[in-house]
């Protein structure tokens, strides 16, 4: 008889898989080769056709089983890097050179066949791929999400890649918690202060959005110095955005730092997440962006290591989260209960707007 932990791996989710997910950067994927990515244990290989739109297929040749993400792309098709068999955009067989040259009559008998692989959507925007990870037809029929400022050449961005050993609603209680930046990020990103932080959370329609009133609060390190030279009160928001986004917002006057961070699940225990960040501030912001990747890099890598703690201890007690939790965790809780609704129904979670004040210390 199989354990809960079991079946919970192997139904992981629910009806959060009906969602788009990102399976790579726009840079990633070049014009001659193809790339293999998995997403909720399902495994894809993405390539570009004769037109350069991306396409995706299942990651296995009808042949001898071999990964197509590791063959090449032929004529705007993808071809198997074991015996040369050729699939189009629709995942159709239309060329197999053990049958001999291509010729219409030959193109004709393979096409009879019918064989095919299983083709999955995709859509590139703002410099990412997505690819739709339900059942049947995408809804929405593209994804919603639109990164901010991704059009403004006044705001400086990039994107960071990170693989995370943890699931996505641990990440994204992490992404949006206040509470441990003063132990897993002192001398990095805030220190201890022993100070109440008051703030208001909104909770519906599919978000829950933490405000916080600490106008004199800082970004500490060099951020402070390059997003806020005039010393401007800051405006602090930390948003989940359903299933799997987080947006953190600083923001001083006109200039501010802003990160979303897009969870994509790639089996139970592992998530890649696409990280995408944007500031603007005194005129050295531009000219220092090294300065900043190495910055944001060090921070998140401090995540990295606190969630492969959390996550592998998870493992090793069975995958238990009864934990016990005070007011200050109220922003994870309703980010557990808004995934959890969601993985049995998830248009549920677009419920009107419920607000609360809150405080916690730091």
């Amino acid at each position: 008889m199989k354990s809960s932990e079991e079946m919970r791996s192997e139904n992981w989710d629910g009806e959060l898989r009906q969602h788009w997910y990102i399976a790579a950067l726009s840079q990633e994927l070049g014009r001659d080769r193809p790339i293999g990515r998995t997403i909720y244990g399902k495994h894809y290989a993405l390539f570009r056709d004769g037109a350069g739109k991306v396409q995706a297929l299942q990651d296995r040749c009808l042949h001898r089983g071999t990964k197509l993400s590791e063959g090449r792309c032929v004529e705007g098709g993808l071809g198997c890097p074991y015996h040369g068999w050729v699939y189009d955009s629709d995942g159709c067989v239309v060329d197999i050179p053990s049958e001999g040259p291509r010729s219409p009559e030959l193109e004709s008998s393979i096409r009879s066949r019918r064989w095919s692989l299983p083709k999955t959507e995709v859509v590139e925007q703002d410099g990412v791929i997505w690819l739709w990870a339900g059942a049947g037809a995408p809804d929405p029929a593209t994804p919603s999400w639109r990164f901010p400022h991704a059009s403004d050449p006044n705001w400086p961005q990039y994107f960071m890649v990170t693989d995370f050993a943890n699931e996505v609603t641990h990440l994204v209680q992490n992404f949006m918690d206040v509470p441990h930046t003063v132990f897993v990020h002192s001398k990095w990103f805030r220190d201890r202060a022993l100070k109440q932080v008051p703030y208001d959370l909104e909770v519906g329609e599919g978000r829950v959005k933490a405000t916080y009133h600490q106008p004199n609060d800082v970004i500490g390190g060099v951020m402070k110095w390059v997003i806020n030279p005039g010393n401007l009160p800051m405006v602090h928001t930390d948003e989940f955005i359903f299933p799997n986004l987080t947006r953190v917002d600083y923001l001083f006057g006109e200039n501010g730092f802003v990160v979303n961070s897009q969870c994509t699940p790639v089996d139970r225990w592992k998530t890649r997440v696409y990280t995408w960040i944007a500031y603007r501030g005194s005129w050295l912001a531009p000219w220092i962006r090294p300065v900043v990747r190495f910055y944001t890099r060090r921070v998140i890598e401090q995540d990295v290591e606190i969630m492969e703690n959390q996550g592998s201890n998870l493992q090793r007690f069975g995958g238990d989260s009864a934990w016990k939790s005070t007011a200050a965790d109220e922003i994870h809780l309703a980010i557990t209960r808004m995934r959890e609704a969601g993985a049995s129904d998830r248009k549920s979670v677009y419920t009107p707007i419920t607000r609360k004040e809150r405080l916690f210390w730091i």
